[in-house]
């Protein structure tokens, strides 16, 4: 098991070592958005910036696109409830849509509209406003953009202890299968922090899967972030995000 459990860490550091990459991006992002958001003048001369304070997030959403091309289809900022003097809820997102350069996603935003998209709701906006920290939410089917499995990777835009909203990466599943299976020994699995199956190297497993009996907290519990014996095999942590290796017994 000693052996298992060194190549489960081995594995679960070249893994982290993917998303990391995308979060540090989505890290300095997020702190030009809040110079941007903060600096920005009101529209009529008062306290809140308004929509026009945002198109100057493109050229941070357009980098993040183009430096992690191979695994992101979109990015952008999406703005507190109540930030804008002009629009109760706002987003400046930018996605790829097949070859084409990258372009502005359009979702309804009007809470009187049957078709509202309320990104207050999901995961990636609720858990990085609630604690301060980045976040990875998914697999999941975007329904809203692409209907395809992605992982939306977030950070919070902060301003002091304010909350100014997030800035976000989805990553098409299909796409993190091209840079993650090569590194996958067989029988590895990869899994969100609720035993979810994000990429699978063994055959019983599929994208979706949900592990309902494993233990992801034996990972982090003592504060520690190490691989451990599980009773499937040897569960080891991938880098800042919750993101989690099983090596399946052989």
């Amino acid at each position: 098991m000693t052996d298992r459990l060194a190549q489960a860490a081995a594995t679960g550091a070249d893994v982290g070592r993917v998303f990391d990459a995308v979060l540090r991006s989505l890290r300095r992002f997020s702190a030009g958005a809040s110079g941007a958001v903060r600096d920005e003048p009101a529209p009529d001369g008062g306290g809140q910036p308004g929509r026009g304070a945002l198109s100057a997030l493109r050229a941070g959403a357009l980098a993040v696109i183009e430096e992690h091309g191979r695994l992101v289809s979109g990015s952008g900022f999406v703005a507190a409830p109540g930030l804008l003097e002009d629009a109760p809820l706002w987003l400046e997102w930018f996605h790829v849509v097949g070859d084409r350069p990258p372009e502005p996603l359009v979702l309804d935003l009007d809470p009187s509209s049957t078709g509202f998209y309320d990104y207050t709701r999901h995961p990636w906006f609720r858990v990085p406003e609630r604690t301060g920290g980045p976040y990875v939410h998914g697999p999941y089917v975007d329904f809203h953009g692409t209907d395809q499995y992605i992982l939306t990777m977030s950070a919070p835009v902060l301003d002091g202890p304010r909350f100014l909203g997030v800035t976000g990466a989805d990553l098409y599943v299909r796409r993190i299968e091209k840079s993650v299976l090569p590194l996958l020994p067989p029988g590895a699995v990869l899994l969100n922090a609720q035993g979810r199956v994000i990429v699978s190297r063994s055959a019983r497993h599929v994208t979706g899967a949900l592990l309902r009996d494993l233990d992801i907290g034996a990972v982090d519990r003592d504060g520690a972030a190490r691989a451990r014996p599980v009773q499937e095999g040897a569960l080891a942590p991938c880098g800042a995000l919750r993101l989690y290796l099983l090596l399946r017994h052989r």
